[in-house]
């Protein structure tokens, strides 16, 4: 049988099943869905060999590598066993397609295990997901959903997708909620290989969707970027406008995240101070005063009014401006709305 494979006749195959030998850290920053990392090097591994390599060359490196391998070895061929025994084709990568992927495939080979190499490896799959958001076709109209901190926008477009419209939550994707306390308690955001695979995935999941709903976002999101492909369709796509009162969004705020408050103080002290060069010291010290002890509607509210709500200027907006505009004080109504104005 063939050793090898391209990565267009890979993801074709119904089913198969991508063993990916690269370090957890490579793993982590960026890999292909559903593939499973069978480390050939743990991450401090990986740094030995690469050092050994810059300093005493590639046959040095090459011995070190065959010495933290050969004791492993039984283990990733059990392992790998495992998956070929549920009848999948077994396809191996690492990062271009190279030494270890190929390894493995001989190993596996030598133990009656048919694997096929992924050419190109993993890179090759990167450049494959920036292709095709770059070029992607057929993307339906975008609705974007927009207002002011705290409308609840997020939660209605949970509430859009449990009644079947395709929608793409971008910050959940990117798991960042793109503002200044955007990470408070999400633990890491998404690294750009993982959102923009994710995101590809999407895309392709709604082609076919008569259009897309998502929630207004500027083309950075945390540390991702939206393709321009999308960002230019959410440009030019119908507007809703949510509206809702000041004491609404400053309740729903902190509904949702009080316990993030509580558990991640820290890390909100250091965001409130990274709005003095916006709100000015006095302002700034009021705020963090304030959450000290422990007024948190006082501190939600002000962010609101003195930060949130000049920055996006929907407050202040004309209606007129966008194509459609929902009172959003009854989040379960403004989905009935919403659904009512995008089926006319």
């Amino acid at each position: 049988m063939q050793t090898i494979i391209s990565l267009e006749e890979a993801l074709k195959l119904d089913n198969p099943i991508f063993i990916d030998m690269r370090s957890p850290v490579e793993f982590a920053d960026g890999r292909i869905p559903g593939a499973v990392n069978i480390p050939l090097f743990e991450d401090e591994e990986r740094s030995q060999v690469g050092l050994v390599y810059r300093v005493d060359g590639p046959d040095e490196a090459k011995q070190l590598g065959l010495s933290l391998v050969s004791t492993k070895l039984p283990d990733i061929v059990k392992q790998i066993r495992g998956h070929y025994k549920n009848k999948r084709t077994v396809i191996v990568y690492c990062w271009r397609g190279g030494m270890r992927s190929k390894a493995v495939v001989n190993v596996l080979d030598l133990m009656g295990i048919p694997a096929r190499q992924l050419v190109g490896g993993y890179k090759n799959y990167r450049r494959h997901v920036l292709d095709a958001l770059e070029n992607f076709s057929s993307l339906p109209p975008v609705v974007v959903l927009c207002g002011s901190t705290g409308v609840g926008k997020t939660m209605l477009l949970d509430l859009l997708a449990c009644r079947g419209v395709p929608v793409i939550d971008l910050e959940k994707l990117a798991n960042h909620r793109g503002s200044v306390f955007g990470q408070v308690g999400l633990g890491r955001p998404a690294t750009a290989h993982n959102f923009d695979t994710a995101l590809l995935g999407e895309l392709e999941r709604l082609r076919s969707q008569p259009y897309i709903v998502v929630e207004c976002e500027s083309k950075r999101i945390g540390n991702v970027y939206l393709p321009k492909v999308l960002h230019e369709a959410m440009d030019k796509g119908r507007k809703i406008l949510a509206k809702a009162s000041v004491e609404t969004r400053v309740s729903r705020l902190i509904d949702e995240y009080l316990d993030i408050y509580r558990d991640n103080q820290e890390a909100i002290v250091a965001s409130i101070n990274m709005l003095k060069k916006r709100l000015g010291a006095a302002k700034t010290q009021k705020l963090l005063a304030a959450f000290a002890a422990d007024q948190v509607r006082e501190v939600v509210r002000s962010l609101l009014v003195d930060y949130y709500d000049p920055l996006y200027g929907y407050e202040t907006a004309d209606p007129a401006e966008f194509d459609y505009t929902v009172d959003a004080e009854n989040l379960e109504e403004a989905a009935s709305q919403i659904i009512d104005y995008l089926t006319k």
